[in-house]
């Protein structure tokens, strides 16, 4: 069942960009087996990709976002919003979506949004920038998600630890 109805909006692309360090969850030493195969049924993650120290959220949407750009082959000067969601943004000033902003050499005119979310965050931010964009005067957006909780974890949270 659907609860978000987007007007005069639609998605032309996704791209994704993920750390190439692979951790697989089995391997976890703080879990018993019957632990982890509970938490593999019920989420489902068996491995998680991590980044490695020094990575930025916007290091991994910079990248997805120059592909997406260039595979839906897009006028940068024509994209009016940049939504960024993560719950680990690069810095806590300036926003992070006003320095992808720049290194994607958006112009000073496209709206530069930053949205301090984690799960929903991707859904939240879909419902944000559509809203701006069904009036019609932004005609491209990018909605843009990405964290590096790898780097902000304690490998001994035994709530977090996993995901």
């Amino acid at each position: 069942m659907s609860f978000l109805e987007i007007k005069n909006v639609a998605v032309r692309g996704v791209a994704a960009c993920v750390p190439k360090r692979v951790i697989e969850n089995r391997d976890c030493p703080m879990f018993s087996i019957e632990e982890l195969e509970k938490f593999f049924f019920s989420v489902g993650i068996e491995r998680r990709h991590c980044v490695e120290e020094g990575v930025c959220s916007s290091d991994l949407c910079l990248s997805a976002a120059e592909k997406i750009i260039q595979d839906l082959n897009w006028d940068k000067s024509e994209i009016g919003a940049l939504v960024f969601v993560s719950q680990t943004p690069d810095y806590r000033n300036p926003a992070t979506s006003c320095i992808l902003q720049d290194r994607l050499g958006l112009p000073v005119t496209c709206m530069a949004l930053d949205i301090s979310l984690g799960c929903s965050g991707y859904v939240h931010g879909l419902a944000v920038l559509s809203s701006l964009m069904s009036s019609g005067s932004i005609k491209k957006g990018l909605l843009l998600v990405g964290d590096t909780a790898s780097l902000v974890s304690s490998p001994e949270d035994k709530s977090r630890i996993l995901l």
